[in-house]
């Protein structure tokens, strides 16, 4: 699982040239390898949506929609975490906001 969103990502480019795919890829592998039993299943569901919309088994509206909740549950669920897993949370909140939200949206 994963290498079909992985070329979909990899076939995008933005107005630089091409789309912090790596960073993303990244931001899945690091969440679905976390200690944090919560947020390995927050990078799960990630990967889960970014395979079924590169598949096109749901529209971009669908996608930004639960990708939105995945940051929002997140963002919630750090303020009962540990301080470490509170970071880490909140990090991977931002990376969803910077890499999904603010890049790979704008460009489908």
């Amino acid at each position: 699982m994963g290498s079909g969103w992985h070329r979909f990502i990899d076939d995008l480019r933005d107005t630089g040239g091409q789309l912090a795919s790596e960073e993303l890829k990244g931001l899945v592998a690091g969440a679905k390898g976390d200690s944090d039993e919560f947020i390995r299943r927050q990078g799960e569901k990630l990967e889960l949506y970014l395979d079924q919309l590169a598949q096109g088994m749901m529209t971009k509206a669908q996608f930004e929609g639960y990708v939105l909740d995945i940051r929002d549950l997140t963002e919630m669920q750090s303020l009962k975490m540990s301080v470490s897993a509170r970071a880490r949370a909140q990090n991977f909140a931002k990376g969803i906001t910077a890499l999904v939200i603010n890049g790979l949206l704008t460009l489908i």
